[in-house]
């Protein structure tokens, strides 16, 4: 169990398969697509690796089914692997927390966009949902990074991601405002940078130099940095 709260904490981090072409294409028209896939695929198992420890449970939310094969060659020993459901992203995010979450279960969700995302993060939020119902992790860019609900699944829980204008920059402010009218206790963590864009990721090369990262995270410094050279290059 999990906290002083003997409540049980379960994460999932939603990721697509790392194909050319299919993932932070932004990112690929500025570097190249093959480029853009090798920086998720990096995020992918530093988060993985960071991340190993955290909650009581952990799996990979990944699609499409066909890769479980590779992310099972990249994660390491205690995570497990579940599929992404049909629809668009809320209706992707709503399943999985429908089956995440019971009585005495509360869930973190997280996407693979903020490579830097340590697990006291993760830890704080499973703290903050002890007594909240829902903690949010604010993306620099108007979005989240993060996801927490407490458990068991509410139906009031479903508007905080129905019909939502994903990717945009309102996405945060709404989710607040939709779970503030529905009376849900809404508690928020310290801000961060999704890494979407050449200049995100020239950001995520500079706080790798300030936190040592180069030989810290050398696997991840080596992939982003190469990334951030081939500018222009594309």
């Amino acid at each position: 169990m999990h906290r002083s709260t003997g409540r049980k904490l379960i994460l999932g981090v939603m990721a697509k398969y790392w194909a050319s072409g299919q993932v932070k294409t932004r990112l690929g028209a500025t570097i190249g697509m093959p480029q853009a896939a090798d920086v998720h695929r990096a995020f992918c198992q530093h988060l993985a690796t960071q991340l190993a420890a955290v909650a009581e449970e952990r799996s990979f939310v990944i699609t499409p089914r066909d890769r479980q094969a590779d992310f099972a060659a990249l994660l390491p020993e205690g995570w497990g692997i579940r599929f992404q459901g049909e629809g668009e992203l809320g209706c992707r995010m709503k399943a999985w927390f429908m089956q995440a979450t019971e009585s005495d279960v509360d869930a973190v969700l997280i996407g693979a966009d903020c490579p830097l995302l340590e697990a006291a993060v993760v830890d704080r939020a499973g703290e903050l949902l002890g007594e909240h119902d829902v903690v949010l992790g604010p993306a620099i860019d108007g979005g989240y990074y993060l996801i927490g609900l407490r458990g068991p699944w509410r139906n009031v829980y479903q508007g905080l991601m129905e019909q939502m204008p994903w990717s945009s920059d309102s996405v945060f402010d709404l989710t607040c405002l939709r779970a503030e009218q529905a009376g849900l206790r809404v508690a928020t963590l310290p801000p961060m940078e999704d890494v979407d864009t050449i200049t995100e990721l020239q950001h995520l090369v500079n706080q790798l130099k300030q936190c040592g990262g180069e030989t810290r995270y050398p696997s991840l410094y080596r992939t982003v940095e190469q990334a951030v050279s081939q500018r222009g290059m594309a």
